[in-house]
């Protein structure tokens, strides 16, 4: 090929290269647009709105006051922040020590043994929460089966139920994303090459060892992620603490409902989604950085 021919399909190769592009950028635009102005907008919205002005009868006019955010350096928000950590954090833990071994050994399971147990994780997730909630409450109660069984073997007293209190929320929730984490772990395991473990094995370690010391190592990102998630998700919790804990079981979720409808502050419960956001944004943050660390040192 002469100079002249290797100019032009240079030339031509670029153009097509430019035009994939515009096309890739014009296919992002439009989803990029719609979720920045639904994430934006309603920020905005919310932060403007913890600064307003209260009004008697639940209604706000605008304005710039810090009166609400000074209600979030009392010790009741501290709690209610401290407990919801606590609840978020004690659920990602059981979640990601449940979901990640069960999805390594899916893994490496037949191929229909793997197609029937993410039908299984797929089919559960088509149940809605509030069904599930609910089936709790009723599974928990006093007459429910699980009580009943329990006082037949004198594990509880007669009368007594499983329910309001810390466990039930919390089993409740784990059961709720424990097949999310689960589905979530599941490609980056699936992807894992076999050759190290067998590697591994040749050396005499066993599958309990392989597991411990070559598994999860590789995969500390993805469960950090995956603690993350279940993070997020169990912070904003709202009608499983509702229905199945008591006052001091309620999440922030809770508190900024009762103070948007109950209390009728609408600034005060705005200034508390505030904070949660930055509370979010702020992990986010750490595990960012966590994540860029353990990378360097791999």
């Amino acid at each position: 090929m002469t100079a002249a021919g290797v100019s032009i399909a240079s030339t031509a190769s670029g153009h097509g290269r430019m035009r994939d592009r515009w096309v890739l950028a014009g296919l992002l635009t439009g989803p990029g647009l719609y979720i920045a102005i639904m994430a934006i907008v309603p920020a905005f919205l919310m932060v403007q709105l913890s600064l307003a002005h209260r009004e008697v009868g639940g209604l706000w006019s605008p304005g710039f006051e810090l009166t609400q955010y000074r209600q979030l350096a009392t010790p009741l928000f501290a709690r209610i922040m401290g407990f919801s950590l606590l609840l978020a954090l004690t659920g990602a833990a059981i979640c990601v020590s449940l979901a990640f071994p069960a999805a390594y050994f899916i893994t490496r399971m037949r191929r229909r043994a793997q197609v029937a147990w993410l039908v299984f994780l797929l089919g559960s997730l088509s149940l809605s929460e509030v069904l599930i909630v609910f089936a709790f409450q009723v599974l928990l109660s006093t007459s429910g089966t699980l009580a009943s069984a329990l006082n037949a073997v004198g594990l509880l007293a007669p009368g007594a139920s499983l329910y309001p209190n810390f466990p039930a929320v919390l089993t409740c929730l784990v059961y709720l994303l424990l097949p999310y984490v689960i589905l979530f772990f599941y490609p980056a395991l699936s992807q894992l090459d076999p050759e190290m473990e067998q590697a591994a094995a040749t050396m005499g370690a066993s599958r309990v060892s392989t597991f411990v010391k070559v598994v999860l190592p590789m995969m500390r990102g993805q469960i950090l992620t995956g603690v993350l998630l279940v993070v997020i998700f169990t912070f904003g919790a709202y009608l499983t603490p509702l229905v199945l804990g008591r006052p001091p079981q309620w999440t922030i979720a809770i508190h900024i409902n009762n103070a948007a409808m109950g209390a009728g502050n609408l600034p005060l419960a705005a200034a508390y989604a505030v904070a949660v956001v930055a509370f979010m944004v702020a992990l986010l943050a750490l595990t960012r950085i966590l994540s860029q660390r353990k990378a360097v040192e791999a």
